[in-house]
């Protein structure tokens, strides 16, 4: 029983008498502290220490500080004090009173300000959060107003919007009407358009055939009736012209009557007023001419007229049918003359085509013989060509015969590769000009192609084939030059492979020739060079 009553006061008051263990650990801990304290003022720097004096005002001074902020917390300090005392007494009565120590009531001095200072400290923390807790509160009503505030303006701005949408399907309906409507409109005005526009080119065919009638009737009219007519149009406009200069001429004399007139009463006036305010009479006339030059308008310039034409048409010269068939009979009696000359100007065209049928017969028979006897002398001149090219070839038949009918051969084979490249079917051996006579009539129907292509789409593809050709060359010259290297460095190999030879006596030294004296010979000897070389390559 004394155990549980122990531990529940143990429990209850935190101020009960720590076991032997926890003394001991205690003071452990506390000499710990102080070899810590010890150390940390070594390192410290001479103006950062302080002396034992010093440390204990500064603990009055703190624990001072602590309790003056404000009346509540010290109002629960000294409650707390009283807790402890309390505390204190109960646990005095309870044990045995054993004396102690000074240290070891210091300690415990110690530890109770610092159980009461990490009270007092909590307690300021609980009321720091409390202070917290309500401004933060307040701001979240004022957050909630605001929500409520932004919830009402956007619960209006969905309204408006609504109304707004609202009008502009209304407005959108009313627009697509009208527009429906205005297409109707423009439906029918085109219909409308093209009705006249059919109408429009039916007259101007009517029109463009009366035209032509109308010129051909000019055609017919006389040209004294035409004369005629131009000069009673050019009497008219000579006739309108007078009347318009004796027109002017009398609006101008009318405009300068009532102008003097207006003049004179002016003048009457001024006279008047003058004789009034006492001025002369001659200094009134004196501004008379000058008044009166500048109210009178000036002359028409009549002689700077011009005969306009009042726009009316000649009048046609045929009035009925009658004249026209008038005229075609006067035509055709005119034209009787004419088929006649036409007649015999035909007959004698024809001898003359007579006569030039015959003179071209007897210069196509000359001309024929002409090209038979070239045609002989063609033939001579290649019997003598081919004489001359077989003593050639006779004589370079030791020297140069085997190397010309490879050439031939390559280029033969060369030819016949480019043959059927352009997609002919060579046979089992096919002449050389005969292919060449393809390739070249292929080449002519190609560039013909060629030239009725675009011209843009010719100049890029040229200079696509000559970027390939470039490009072939260059594989090709680096392919060449691979292979020189090559050989080089194998015939490099060879020679380093070889031994080496040994040579034995004397180096054989050659004669010096003598200096050649070249004699020049006279123009007078001269010959061709060709003829030259024929008889070197004929002299025995």
């Amino acid at each position: 029983m004394e155990s549980t009553n122990n531990d529940g006061a143990s429990s209850a008051n935190p101020f009960t008498l720590p076991s032997d263990e926890e003394v001991f650990r205690m003071r452990d801990d506390v000499k710990r502290r102080k070899d810590e304290d010890r150390e940390r003022n070594a390192r410290l720097k001479i103006h950062e220490k302080l002396t034992n004096s010093s440390k204990r005002g500064n603990i009055r001074r703190f624990k001072f500080d602590d309790s003056a902020p404000d009346m509540v917390n010290v109002a629960q300090s000294k409650q707390t004090r009283g807790l402890v005392a309390a505390a204190t007494a109960t646990i005095s009565s309870d044990r045995r009173r054993e004396k102690e120590n000074m240290a070891d009531f210091i300690a415990k001095k110690r530890e109770m300000f610092l159980v009461q200072m990490s009270l007092d400290t909590k307690r300021e923390e609980i009321r720091k959060l409390e202070e917290k807790a309500q401004l933060k509160e307040e701001a979240l009503k004022k957050s909630e107003l605001m929500l409520e505030e932004d919830a009402v303006r956007f619960d209006t701005f969905l309204k408006e919007n609504d109304k707004k949408a609202h009008e502009a399907i209304k407005k959108a309906e009313k627009e697509t009407k009208a527009k429906a409507d205005r297409v109707q409109e423009i439906k029918k005005l085109n219909q409308q358009i093209q009705l006249v526009q059919s109408d429009m080119s039916k007259l101007k065919e009517q029109l463009d055939d009366c035209l032509k009638y109308k010129a051909f009737l000019d055609e017919l009219t006389p040209p004294e009736w035409e004369a005629e007519q131009m000069e009673r149009k050019k009497k008219r406009q000579q006739d309108r012209l007078r009347k318009k200069k004796a027109k002017a001429m009398a609006e101008w004399e009318a405009i300068r009557t009532r102008a003097l007139a207006e003049q004179e009463e002016r003048d009457r006036a001024a006279e008047r007023v003058a004789e009034k305010d006492g001025k002369t009479k001659k200094k009134a006339e004196k501004l008379k001419p000058a008044v009166a030059s500048s109210t009178v308008p000036p002359m028409p310039a009549v002689d700077d007229m011009v005969a306009t034409s009042s726009g009316e048409e000649l009048p046609m010269y045929f009035q009925n049918p009658q004249q026209l068939l008038d005229i075609f009979t006067a035509l055709e009696e005119s034209n009787l003359f004419l088929i006649q000359n036409s007649q015999e100007t035909e007959q004698s065209l024809e001898e003359l085509k007579q006569n030039y049928r015959e003179t071209k017969k007897k210069m196509n028979k000359k001309t024929q013989v002409l090209k038979q006897n070239i045609d002989e002398l063609r033939d001579q001149i290649n019997a003598e060509d081919e004489k001359a090219n077989h003593l050639r070839q006779r004589a370079m038949a030791g020297t140069g015969e085997n190397v010309q009918e490879r050439m031939l051969q390559e280029l033969h084979d060369k030819v016949l590769e480019v043959y059927q490249r352009c997609g002919f079917e060579a046979d089992s051996n096919p002449n050389t000009l005969f292919m060449l006579t393809d390739l070249e009539a292929r080449l002519e129907d190609l560039l013909s192609a060629i030239e009725h292509m675009p011209e843009d789409y010719v100049v890029k593809a040229e200079k696509e084939k000559e970027k390939e050709r470039r490009e072939r060359v260059r594989q090709e010259r680096i392919a060449q030059q691979t292979k020189m290297y090559e050989e080089r460095m194998k015939k490099s190999m060879e020679r380093s492979m070889q031994a080496p030879k040994k040579r034995k006596g004397r180096q054989v030294m050659w004669r010096s020739q003598p200096q050649r004296q070249i004699k020049q010979q006279d123009n007078d000897n001269h010959v061709n060079d060709d003829d030259q070389a024929d008889q070197q390559h004929f002299r025995w």
